[in-house]
């Protein structure tokens, strides 16, 4: 927006960005219509989860639970189980963001590591 305050064209900008044409045309006309509102990303962009952070997690837990020293045969038990394919990868991180949500949820201080939940990095 800036830039083009400085009445510079859209090819300017983008050769400056290093982006096309269509991109800085597409963010001015955003912001035209809907101000700084439009230049903020909406909800719903990017990959669906494959893990629902509500619906898998108690099944999760229980995986997880049951093969502490082996991740991926929680995984296996999980696809099977839920009629989804994912890594452990994928498992990982689904395990480390509902650690981090819970430890957001309750609000948790860093400095007491006695109530803070840990995540821990599992080797397949």
């Amino acid at each position: 927006m800036l830039l083009k305050s400085e009445r510079r064209t859209a090819a300017e900008i983008a050769e400056i960005l290093g982006c096309c044409e269509m991109v800085v045309n597409n963010w001015l006309r955003r912001f035209e219509w809907e101000g700084v509102a439009g230049l903020r990303t909406k909800p719903g962009r990017g990959r669906k989860p494959i893990l629902d952070a509500e619906k898998d997690l108690a099944r999760v837990t229980e995986a997880v639970h049951a093969n502490r020293q082996r991740i991926s045969l929680a995984q296996a038990e999980l696809e099977a189980e839920l009629g989804k394919a994912f890594s452990t990868k994928t498992l990982e991180r689904y395990i480390k963001n509902m650690v981090l949500a819970i430890n957001e949820s309750e609000n948790v201080l860093s400095s007491s590591p006695a109530r803070k939940f840990t995540s821990c990095r599992w080797h397949a």
